[in-house]
């Protein structure tokens, strides 16, 4: 489930950073939670028209992201993921830690269909994973889920 959004300046990444981006918030998003690769989606955002602003000044080397995430994760698995995720968009975009902004909104689980299905409460991944129909667990097994390590 975790869908994180990427606001960019227009031409600041090359497309081998955008993947390098999304490989590393998939990355610290499941080393940090267990999640498999399959729920971390990442989009980034580049758009000659959206102007960030802050304090009414242009804010051109600016990268916002928001991450919607399953709520009930602890503070600190929280801080952790943010922190790990600001520090690795820094060093692939080659800006400022400074001016990578991060926020985690946390959604409840009930709140949330993929793959056509609700998604479980925290607890409940084994279970709701094992009620898929067999074509979609073979399809998210082939997206890098992995049976010891299906918890989100």
């Amino acid at each position: 489930m975790p869908t994180y959004v990427c606001a960019v300046p227009p031409k600041l990444l090359s497309d081998e950073q955008k993947n390098q981006i999304a490989v590393a918030i998939s990355h610290r998003h499941g080393e940090a939670t267990g999640a498999p690769s399959f729920f971390v989606q990442v989009v980034v955002e580049e758009s000659e028209s959206a102007r960030r602003y802050l304090g009414g000044e242009p804010a051109d080397d600016h990268i916002w992201i928001r991450g919607d995430i399953r709520a009930g994760r602890p503070e600190e698995v929280r801080g952790r993921l943010m922190l790990s995720i600001m520090r690795d968009v820094s060093a692939i975009a080659k800006v400022r830690e400074e001016s990578i902004w991060v926020y985690l909104c946390n959604l409840e689980p009930t709140d949330m269909v993929e793959y056509g299905h609700v998604l479980p409460p925290p607890g409940k991944e084994q279970e709701w994973f094992e009620s898929l129909p067999a074509p979609l667990q073979s399809y998210l097994k082939g997206l890098g889920a992995k049976q010891e390590t299906l918890r989100l």
